[in-house]
């Protein structure tokens, strides 16, 4: 996405009271794109203020703010030509050089911007905020609740990887027809608030475009070894857990009705263990999966196992959004590209933002009506 600094026309305004009330950062459409404002205000310890998000990048140069003359009033300003929406942090008096873990500690939501998505990263944390924007890109699933009662944890122990996890189960929908759907979450407690896929399946189910659906949100006690294309966490899910969802629940077996879910690393370990367990997931459901993972040296192992397999009988969702960083927006459209070659039933979306949950909220019902929208 291109994006160009312009000068803030703000830059002479002093009256705090009057830049308060405008509500940050300020959207403009203008004849040749769309401009953004973002303003902080500061005090008389403030020494440098940066903006960090998916807009306007992370790069701390192009971020940094200019503080107007005589004031504690900072601002930067951007030309965009694409809408988009995107979450954004200030970083305030950095001095953090390459320390983007200290950075992350001390990243600050927007005091100005009534905007806020709110939830919990994990179980017992404190509620994470953050500051979003949405330039000319309307956010429906923001209006969604995220809190739901009849949703409830267990811990599932794994003889297989020798550890524990906690397991989050909602199934609502009492019926005595067919059995439900499946639907298996990976980063399971993000995909219960942050994402709120309760709420998804109650209103997909009450407009009549979702079968009776369980949900499995799916923890993990070290994603990065248990998310990339790990062969034997593809086995815990395929051998122990959906083993357990069968004796548990009154659920279809036909893989049809299955679906392994994920974003980011979860959207890899999804797609990796539906394609090398077709006989038991029929679809799968990636978020700006990370496809740039390489097993193979200078290949993409997607790519190269699309290519080299026969075709499994499967039905996938998938996107990236323009706001990623390029080796994950190429490792997608390839991915999509050999998946096309192959005659796959897939969908592929190219969403307007960054690596970003508020995206993955945005776009997962889509991804859950695209993948059962016939069953």
């Amino acid at each position: 996405m291109n994006i160009k600094e312009i000068q803030s026309p703000y830059i002479k305004e002093i009256n705090i009271d009057y830049l308060k009330s405008l509500d940050t950062p300020i959207v403009n459409s203008v004849d040749d794109g769309i401009e953004v404002h973002f303003i902080y205000i500061g005090n008389d310890k403030t020494s440098s203020v940066h903006v960090l998000g998916s807009f306007p990048g992370w790069e701390l140069q192009k971020g940094e703010m200019t503080r107007i003359e005589g004031s504690e009033i900072w601002v930067k300003s951007f030309l965009t030509r694409t809408s988009f929406a995107s979450t954004y942090y200030f970083s305030v008096n950095d001095e953090y050089g390459d320390n983007w873990g200290e950075r992350f500690k001390h990243l600050m939501t927007d005091p100005l911007n009534r905007k806020k998505m709110v939830f919990s990263e994990s179980p017992d944390g404190i509620s994470t905020e953050l500051s979003y924007v949405e330039a000319n890109e309307y956010l429906s699933s923001m209006s969604l609740p995220t809190e739901n009662h009849k949703l409830y944890k267990e811990v599932f122990k794994s003889e297989l990887l020798h550890n524990e996890r906690d397991i989050w189960i909602y199934d609502p929908i009492e019926t005595n027809e067919i059995p439900k759907n499946v639907v298996i979450v990976f980063d399971g407690f993000q995909y219960t608030e942050a994402i709120p896929v309760p709420t998804m399946i109650d209103h997909l189910y009450e407009e009549g475009k979702l079968p009776p659906t369980v949900m499995i949100g799916v923890d993990s006690p070290d994603r990065f070894a248990e998310f990339n294309g790990n062969e034997r966490f593809t086995q815990f899910i395929s051998d122990e857990l959906l083993p357990w969802v069968h004796r548990r629940f009154k659920v279809s077996r036909n893989p049809k009705d299955i679906a392994l879910c994920g974003a980011s690393l979860g959207g890899l370990a999804a797609f990796y263990s539906v394609l090398t367990r077709s006989d038991l997931f029929g679809n799968v459901i990636s978020q700006s999966g990370s496809f740039n993972h390489k097993k193979i040296e200078d290949e993409y192992w997607a790519v190269h196992y699309i290519e080299t397999e026969a075709k499994h009988p499967v039905r996938i969702y998938m996107n990236a959004g323009r706001l990623e960083m390029d080796a994950l927006q190429d490792a997608n459209k390839q991915t999509h590209q050999a998946l096309m070659r192959k005659d796959y039933d897939v969908t592929y979306e190219v969403f307007n933002g960054g690596h970003d949950v508020l995206w993955w909220r945005e776009t997962f019902l889509r991804g859950l009506e695209s993948i059962f929208s016939d069953k």
